[in-house]
C-alpha cells in the first residue's frame, strides 16, 4: 500500500494540521513512534475528551486571522515543519512558506496531496494491466475482467491487513479464470485479505459462494512447528476478537460469503451439514447456500505439517475434478509443513497441472 511520501526534518517539532483527516492522525501516530515531536491542530470544534486532549485550535485558513494564529503556534511551539494531507491547507501553507511572508521560517515537509492520492490508484491500474497476461493460460479459460475492476480489486485488497502480496492477487486473478463453479474454500483467514480477494473474484466470475474457515483463537495457531518458536510466541498476545471483528468488517461488503469459527478439522462436518441443511448460516451474514464441492480451496492454516496434512486429508476429497487446491506458504522461512504436505498431494490425487507462484503451490486436480 502506497503512503504519503514525507521528508522528516530534524529540528524542534512537527505541526499535523488538520488533524481530524485519518491520514494526518496516521502520520502523527508514525512520527511520535520515531521520536518526532508531534503538535496537532485543528478548525474544527475540539470536544473536551482524552481523545482530543492537547490538539490546538486553528482559525479555518479563509479566517483573516489563520496567518496571524499560524505564525504565533510556529513561534510558541518551536515548530519547523507541517503536515497536511489537505490539498486546500497544503496549496495555503506552502505559499506561506515559500512566499517569505512567515516571520518563522518552515518547511512543509510532504509532497502536494493531490499527487500523494494517485499513487494508490495508479498502483492498481498498473496491476489492472498484468490481468490481461494470458499467462499461457487454456483458450477456454474465462475472459479477463476490464482494467478498472481490476483496479478496484487491488485497490480494495491493499487496504486490508496481511501478508499476501500483489504477486499472490495476481495468481488468484488468473486461477479464478480457469476454475469450475463450485464452492470457494479458505482455511485460515485471519483479517480477510485473500479472502476479499477470492470473494470479489468469486462473485464477478460466478464461482460461487465463500467459505472462510478459521477459529480465530490462540490454541489453533500456538504450535506451528519448532522451527516457528517465535510465531508461536506471539499467539497468545494477540486480541483475536479484535481481528475476527476486522474479517467481519473487511467482508461486510459481499453476500456471496460465509464463515465457520472452528479448527479446520471440525469445520468440515459443519460445511458438509449446511450443503444438507441449505446454506451455512451466521448472524453476521445471514444464510450461505454451498453445494458441497469446492472449486478453489486455499489452504492457509496452522502450518505444522501434521495441522497441514489434516487440512490436506478433510478438505481435498471435496474438491471437483478441474478444481484448484492452493497451499500458501509451500516456501516458507519457518518451517517445510506446506511444503511436505503439498508434495504429498502430487504423489497422491492425480493432477492436471501443478506450479509455484511466489510462494504458493498451486495444483489443478484432474
Amino acid at each position: 500500500m502506497f503512503t504519503t511520501k514525507v521528508f522528516f526534518v530534524r529540528g524542534k517539532s512537527i505541526l499535523v494540521f488538520p488533524i481530524n483527516i485519518s491520514e494526518s492522525a496516521a502520520f502523527a501516530k508514525t512520527a511520535r513512534e520515531l521520536g518526532v515531536r508531534v503538535v496537532s491542530a485543528t478548525s474544527e470544534t475540539i470536544l473536551a475528551d482524552e481523545k482530543n486532549a492537547g490538539i490546538v485550535s486553528l482559525p479555518y485558513i479563509t479566517d483573516p486571522d489563520f496567518n496571524r494564529s499560524f505564525f504565533e503556534l510556529l513561534a510558541e511551539q518551536g515548530i519547523d515543519s507541517v503536515f497536511s494531507p489537505h490539498p486546500g491547507v497544503w496549496a495555503h501553507l506552502q505559499s506561506l512558506a515559500k512566499g517569505g511572508v512567515s516571520p518563522v521560517a518552515f518547511s512543509v515537509c510532504n509532497e502536494p496531496p493531490l499527487d500523494t492520492n494517485w499513487l494508490r490508484y495508479g498502483a492498481a491500474y498498473q496491476w489492472a494491466r498484468l490481468c490481461a497476461d494470458e499467462w499461457g493460460l487454456a483458450s477456454s479459460v474465462a475472459a479477463a475482467l476490464s482494467p478498472t475492476r481490476y483496479a478496484n480489486l487491488h485497490f480494495g485488497y491493499n487496504q486490508i491487513p496481511g501478508q499476501n502480496d500483489d504477486v499472490k492477487l495476481l495468481l488468484l486473478a488468473h486461477i479464478v479464470r480457469s476454475a469450475p463453479t463450485g464452492d470457494v474454500v479458505e482455511i485460515g483467514s485471519l483479517y480477510g485479505r485473500s479472502a476479499f480477494a477470492l470473494a470479489w473474484l468469486a462473485k464477478f466470475h460466478a464461482i460461487g459462494a465463500v467459505v472462510c474457515v478459521d477459529p480465530w483463537d490462540a490454541v489453533s495457531i500456538k504450535d506451528q512447528g519448532d522451527e516457528a518458536t517465535l510465531l508461536n510466541r506471539q499467539a497468545y498476545d494477540v486480541d483475536w476478537e479484535k481481528i475476527f471483528s476486522g474479517f467481519i468488517a473487511s467482508m461486510s461488503g459481499f453476500d456471496n460469503v460465509n464463515y465457520i469459527r472452528q479448527p479446520s478439522s471440525d469445520a468440515h462436518e459443519a460445511y458438509m451439514r449446511g450443503v444438507a441443511t441449505g446454506g451455512i448460516c451466521s448472524d453476521e451474514f445471514g444464510k450461505t447456500r454451498v453445494c458441497g464441492e469446492i472449486s478453489i480451496l486455499h489452504i492457509d492454516g496452522n502450518h505444522k505439517y501434521d495441522d497441514v496434512r489434516l487440512d490436506v486429508d478433510t478438505w481435498v476429497p471435496s474438491v471437483k475434478h478441474g478444481g484448484w487446491v492452493l497451499v500458501d506458504d509451500y516456501l516458507w522461512a519457518f518451517g517445510d509443513g506446506p511444503r511436505r504436505a503439498g508434495n504429498e498431494i502430487l504423489q497422491e490425487y492425480a493432477v492436471e497441472t501443478a506450479f509455484v507462484a511466489g510462494d504458493t503451490l498451486c495444483i489443478q486436480l484432474r
